[in-house]
């Protein structure tokens, strides 16, 4: 049997490998490892309240597992910061989720096809970047807010990410929105294609130069859920890649937490995106969208819960046991904590069958001994986890 060894308040702790969290669904200790890297950059950014959040967040993993072994999370302590490692993506497994089955229902309900449009803008400075967001948002809504475009798409979703750069005079970053936009079934038709619903890629980069009201042609991309000749790429299967695509979080923690990157540049990155993104909405639905949204309530996907991120959750008191992992910051990794019976999980006992008393009798100790047993119980096992 394997082993690791790590030092506790002095003292060498040994454990067995066995006893080390193993989940082929999520990579754990590598997104914890790169939490505390945030924690380090953060405490040298001047963020002393981010860098104690991040340092504590996901220390507390609870698992529901079934009889023969399978294992879903039921209980963590997450931070929830924007640059989170950890929380991104958790979040970004949540929000891909949540769209797949907004789509799947648009499709449902309009026999709708779905459009992805990536719609760009120049490229700014770390101090320009939260105007840039702001006129990127304020130009989606005066683009979706034209008449050919409501016509042309009566259902989209949009996300705005950031990607950036390092140039001689510093970070550069490139704001651009994914969109995914519902069109009716007949939008590829030849019908459409006359009367002005479909919308070639020449028509789309003119108007979105007209919602961004500047004087240059910006990039606009667009694929299809089926090939378009001349028009567009074809995505692998109906809108599931492009709920995958724009359930993306604004941000890659790559940028900023990377080994190759010096920490001077890292820190400065993380300030500015940071600042940029402070108390931002970054993604919205409309038209068919947004009614599919709210009927499965699911409008936010910037905030919300973080444990139940996809169909593969169970309820808490199906799992027969409820199993603990810690952070342990000297092994560096996760460690059995605690293997319990699930106190959430209730047993039914059989009714015992026991003659009615009449009631102008009195009773004896006997018979009030009997009384206790005349109805139906429950049983809770009395373990707790956090014994």
């Amino acid at each position: 049997m394997d082993y690791i060894r790590y030092m506790k308040q002095g003292q060498e702790v040994v454990v067995a490998a066995e006893e080390i969290l193993q989940d082929k669904r999520f990579s754990w200790r590598e997104r914890k490892e790169k939490t505390m890297k945030l924690f380090e950059l953060y405490e040298k950014a001047g963020y002393p309240e981010y860098a104690a959040r991040t340092k504590d967040c996901a220390t507390f993993l609870q698992f529901g597992e079934y009889a023969n072994g399978d294992r879903r999370l039921q209980a963590a302590n997450f931070c929830k910061l924007r640059l989170c490692p950890m929380c991104i993506s958790r979040r970004a497994k949540r929000s891909a989720w949540l769209l797949s089955r907004i789509l799947d229902r648009v499709e449902q309900e309009h026999r709708a096809k779905f459009l992805f449009l990536t719609l760009t803008i120049r490229s700014v400075e770390g101090h320009e970047l939260g105007a840039a967001i702001s006129d990127l948002t304020r130009a989606w809504e005066r683009f979706q807010g034209q008449r050919q475009i409501e016509r042309s798409f009566p259902g989209w979703f949009r996300a705005i990410e950031i990607t950036s750069k390092w140039t001689r005079n510093g970070a550069v970053y490139h704001p651009h929105i994914h969109a995914i936009c519902a069109v009716d079934a007949d939008y590829f038709s030849r019908e459409s294609r006359k009367n002005g619903k479909y919308l070639h890629q020449a028509d789309l980069i003119g108007r979105w130069q007209k919602a961004l009201r500047v004087d240059y042609r910006p990039s606009v991309r667009i694929q299809t859920t089926r090939a378009q000749a001349g028009d567009g790429q074809a995505l692998a299967s109906g809108g599931g890649k492009a709920a995958a695509e724009a359930g993306k979080y604004a941000v890659k923690d790559d940028e900023y937490i990377d080994p190759r990157i010096p920490e001077r540049r890292a820190v400065e990155i993380l300030r500015d995106y940071t600042e940029a993104l402070h108390k931002r909405r970054l993604t919205g639905f409309g038209g068919w969208m947004r009614e599919a949204a709210r009927a499965l309530d699911a409008e936010n996907l910037e905030d919300g819960d973080l444990v139940r991120v996809d169909e593969e959750s169970i309820r808490t008191d199906v799992a027969e046991l409820a199993v603990t992992f810690r952070w342990r910051f000297g092994a560096g990794d996760y460690i059995l904590s605690g293997r319990d019976i699930n106190p959430l999980r209730v047993k039914q006992e059989p009714v015992r069958e026991v003659p009615e008393q009449p009631a102008t009798l009195p009773m004896d100790d006997k018979d009030k001994d009997l009384s206790d047993d005349m109805h139906q119980f429950w049983v809770y096992d009395d373990k707790s986890p956090w014994d």
